[in-house]
């Protein structure tokens, strides 16, 4: 699929408006198992001084768990619809043929991919949308090259993925009033997961987050839903100078990639660790609505106007197809009833004549008694 986006003609003044409710969760453990329970929520404890910490992003790497280069799609997501289905169906007395309440389902990633692609033309996106009962299912693939270079990664770069891990660990605990465990080797499988009910525009969405932690007094044992919390997401940055003043200094794709993350879940906030080589020397906080500051050349709009064409052409435009395919399948349906119709209409014809040019010696057969 292929189309052009009207940049000129599209300004801040046309944003469509998202809002997002948390509705679910679920937890991934170390063996990559789906479990319905808050099993693998964090919470975040800020360290005493954030202007001087010493992290070090390397340690005990040797018993890193790394995540499988197995490319899990939206098994997990089906998952919890499967669990949750009474609370997202759609009435049938309202449109028989739709199922569930939802225009499209997703990952946070694939709308993140979709939301920053006007800073990343060079690279290939691939989104794959399938429709079934109504409901609109996209799932994002990875290229040939991108996969090849994720399975074929070095030790050494390996380590570097697992930094963000790293850090996520020295900074989150299992209870509120706990402290970060290092001893404990680091595990990348283990993940917690948001369900968000979203609508943007005119259209309805249901995705999963993967949350790297909440801020909270309380511990919270049953659901995440009617509760007091702040979600936290956690990043690492290379520290440009001794005042960690990163202003500016960010590409625009990188600031975009955090902003479309906390959008769409709402974040109010990004907690950066900046780090000189592998060691995070200061944490530093900064509001979402400051985040296009980071970057010189950061257009938020832009990265609506593609969102907003491609839910255009994927979804009112696959609309079109399946109709369209549908009536072929209809008139094909109609021309076999037809064809069935005339060839039994000719079977009959055919033994009835047959019957009366063979009526004589039928007769005479029957006279000697071979019947």
């Amino acid at each position: 699929m292929s189309f052009k986006i009207d940049l000129k003609n599209f300004s801040e003044e046309m944003i469509p408006t998202l809002t997002a409710e948390l509705i679910g969760h679920f937890s991934i453990d170390g063996d990559m198992q789906y479990h319905a329970d808050l099993s693998q929520l964090k919470y975040y404890i800020p360290p005493s001084d954030p202007n001087n910490v010493d992290f070090d992003l390397n340690k005990n790497f040797i018993h890193t768990h790394y995540r499988p280069t197995l490319y899990v799609k939206l098994d997990n997501i089906l998952k919890w619809i499967s669990n949750n289905f009474h609370r997202l169906e759609k009435p049938l007395s309202v449109q028989e043929e739709r199922w569930l309440d939802i225009d499209f389902i997703a990952s946070r990633g694939a709308i993140k991919a979709m939301l920053s692609s006007p800073y990343k033309m060079r690279d290939e996106l691939i989104i794959c949308a399938s429709k079934y009962r109504g409901t609109i299912y996209l799932c994002e693939f990875y290229s040939d090259k991108r996969e090849y270079d994720y399975v074929n990664l070095s030790l050494s770069r390996r380590q570097v993925h697992s930094w963000g891990y790293k850090f996520e660990q020295y900074m989150v605990a299992d209870h509120p009033s706990g402290t970060p465990d290092l001893k404990r080797s680091l595990n990348e499988c283990e993940q917690f997961f948001c369900m968000f009910k979203a609508n943007f525009d005119n259209h309805s969405l249901l995705y999963a987050a993967e949350i790297d932690g909440i801020s909270s007094q309380q511990l919270i044992t049953d659901t995440l839903e009617g509760k007091t919390f702040e979600l936290i997401e956690l990043k690492t940055y290379p520290l440009p100078n001794e005042e960690g003043n990163i202003h500016g200094k960010i590409s625009s794709l990188r600031v975009m990639e955090w902003w479309s993350q906390s959008y769409l879940v709402h974040l109010n906030k990004i907690i950066c660790g900046l780090k000189d080589k592998n060691v995070v020397r200061m944490i530093k906080e900064y509001s979402i609505n400051d985040l296009s500051k980071l970057s010189e050349d950061l257009r938020i709009y832009y990265c609506y106007c593609h969102v907003g064409r491609l839910s255009h052409e994927v979804g009112w435009k696959y609309k079109d197809v399946v109709r369209t395919l549908e009536n072929k399948r209809r008139v094909r349906a109609i021309l076999e009833v037809q064809k069935r119709n005339k060839l039994k209409k000719l079977t009959k014809q055919a033994g009835e004549a047959v019957a009366k040019a063979t009526a004589p010696y039928t007769a005479i057969i029957n006279n000697f008694g071979y019947n």
